[in-house]
């Protein structure tokens, strides 16, 4: 099961994986991943550029997982021609360069991304075994 999410920066394709690392990262800066997730809504009583702060430092940070995930899991696979690579490394985004290289009106899309990367990250492999006649057995599937 493909647990990363990619996102297109400036023309480069990054992955973005939501691993225990990222799920540390989250808790530290914000509590909880629903303080995280709150921040990241808009409202009246959230400031606008700590919801762009968020974003950033969640895209930043899901991307360096991500990152990291190819080069220590994934060397071995080919490598697509718009990844961000450099000496046959994942080479992740920084903060500084993502607030270069975005624009306010890609916000929405990001957002969109970090949470499909969260939902990503928190789905369950379901193994099933099969009984002698070829049918799966209900209670191993649960």
């Amino acid at each position: 099961m493909d647990r990363t999410v990619y996102i297109e920066i400036a023309g480069k394709q990054y992955p973005m994986r939501f691993s225990v690392g990222a799920s540390i990262a989250i808790t530290k800066k914000f509590g909880s991943l629903q303080n995280m997730a709150n921040s990241l809504k808009n409202g009246d009583d959230v400031n606008e550029e700590k919801t762009f702060e968020t974003i950033i430092w969640m895209t930043e940070t899901l991307i360096r997982q991500g990152c990291a995930y190819k080069n220590l899991f994934e060397s071995d696979l080919p490598i697509p021609e718009n990844a961000p690579v450099k000496d046959g490394k994942y080479v992740p985004i920084t903060a500084e360069n993502l607030e270069i290289a975005l624009d306010i009106a890609d916000m929405g899309e990001i957002t969109q991304k970090i949470f499909a990367a969260i939902g990503s990250g928190n789905k369950k492999e379901i193994h099933t075994k099969e009984k002698e006649n070829g049918k799966k057995n209900e209670k191993e599937a649960m």
